[in-house]
């Protein structure tokens, strides 16, 4: 699962000089051979440009993989000559050994001084019950149109119990979520709490930590779990949940989530944003830029954002340390030349409106018998038309494991109209299912 979290996704955005690495599997190799012939425009991926590591290295994988990566790049003559190493989460031995290779590293170092570990950074959102002079969000001064949503990290069982009782003691009608602070795509979040569901945690937390003092002495201590976060329910379901995508403290876009039924895990988003009022895409961007600034950021992050009762932005999540699971497709995006363009002047020049949403397919369906479809039915992307569909990521039979690429210059309705047709073909001719 892990070798197929982010290098697949990565193909439609890829230049022909960029270098990418990639999985050696049967999977990987049929979709590098439909990237580097699809209508990505004219600069697009170059198979020659890959470099396959082999996936089921067991010991160390993440640094025995970059290692072989970096040797395949440097027997191919290309170092020195590329500037820069992208990779999730990039710690200074990641970096030393980089430089080795006369590469500098992308993005922000996983240990950060105020935030701590990059990994867990949505627990900067919320002063920890366990080191109350750890700096949180508060200390970032957004300003009082953005907040973060009221609530604690928890390492203990009786931490978790002193958050319930302090935060729905505030009010009577005050909901609680709890969710695993290193926790990422919505996994372990319990929306709408109740004490069930914390007297449950807790139960859990108190055997994990018995059987921790137990192990004591000779025997390897097992890591306890990781921090919880209890906090206040912000927004609704079918309210906008937008999210902020930064570089460093600059605005990259704002884009409106598409969210599954549950609540929690996201199955996609819109580009630009059109879900919520020019005032709040504007203070959401203005707090991330102050936020970008305070802790000195370089790299790709997000921030996502719900909507409390007085529609004021709430920043309820952080994503750091890592190129967000959407970079690619923005990357994708930023590439695309406009119908008219040099002939229109840039006032006049339209946004690329894009949907990005996941496909569960048959393990019999393969991207090539996908695509002659699509172009059939005159979905397929194309860029002298400029509108249809990108297959940015095929793997069939794995649940969510197709991502596609909605994408029109004339308006958002059109995309939405390409989405739905697609939708449609993809159900009655038995390809599989589009998430909603």
């Amino acid at each position: 699962a892990g070798v197929w979290g982010r290098p697949p996704r990565a193909g439609p955005p890829c230049r022909s000089r960029d270098l990418i690495a990639l999985p050696n599997l049967r999977r990987a190799h049929e979709l590098v051979d439909y990237w580097s012939r699809a209508d990505c425009g004219t600069d697009h991926l170059n198979s020659r440009n890959v470099i396959w590591f082999d996936p089921c290295v067991a010991v160390n994988p993440v640094m025995a993989v970059l290692v072989d990566v970096l040797e395949e790049y440097k027997q191919r003559g290309h170092a020195g000559g590329s500037t820069a190493l992208y990779c999730m989460y990039p710690d200074a031995s990641i970096c030393r050994v980089a430089a080795a290779y006369g590469l500098r590293c992308l993005g922000d170092l996983d240990a950060h001084p105020i935030v701590g570990s990059l990994r867990g950074a949505k627990s900067f959102l919320h002063p920890s019950l366990s080191q109350p002079l750890r700096p949180s969000l508060q200390e970032a001064k957004l300003g009082k149109t953005v907040r973060g949503p009221r609530g604690f990290i928890c390492d203990t069982p009786e931490q978790l119990q002193d958050a319930w009782e302090r935060l729905t003691g505030a009010g009577p009608h005050i909901k609680i979520v709890l969710k695993p602070a290193n926790g990422s795509g919505g996994k372990g979040v319990v929306l709408n709490a109740t004490a069930a569901d914390v007297a449950s945690l807790r139960d859990l937390q108190g055997l994990q930590r018995a059987e921790a003092e137990v192990k004591k002495g000779r025997f390897t201590v097992k890591r306890l779990a990781d921090a919880t976060i209890v906090e206040e329910m912000v927004g609704a379901q079918g309210k906008p949940s937008p999210t902020v995508y930064m570089v460093g403290s600059r605005v990259a876009t704002v884009a409106d989530q598409i969210l599954a039924p549950c609540g929690t895990v996201t199955m996609g988003n819109i580009a630009p944003a059109s879900h919520v009022p020019s005032s709040v895409i504007g203070a959401m961007s203005r707090a991330c830029i102050s936020l970008g600034r305070y802790l000195g950021l370089r790299g790709q992050w997000g921030a996502d954002f719900a909507l409390d009762d007085n529609d004021s932005p709430v920043m309820v999540d952080l994503n750091m340390g890592r190129p967000n699971a959407s970079l690619s497709y923005y990357c994708w995006r930023a590439r695309q030349q406009p119908l008219h363009w040099p002939t229109s002047s840039l006032h006049d020049l339209q946004d690329l409106y894009m949907i990005t949403t996941t496909l569960t397919t048959p393990k019999e369906v393969r991207i090539k018998s996908l695509a002659v479809t699509l172009k059939a039915r005159g979905l397929l992307w194309n860029s002298r038309r400029g509108d249809g569909v990108v297959l940015a990521q095929h793997l069939p039979g794995v649940p969510r494991g197709g991502k596609v690429i909605i994408a029109s210059w004339e308006s958002p309705g059109a995309a939405w109209r390409i989405l739905n047709e697609f939708r449609n073909l993809v159900k009655f001719a038995s390809l599989g299912t589009v998430a909603a």
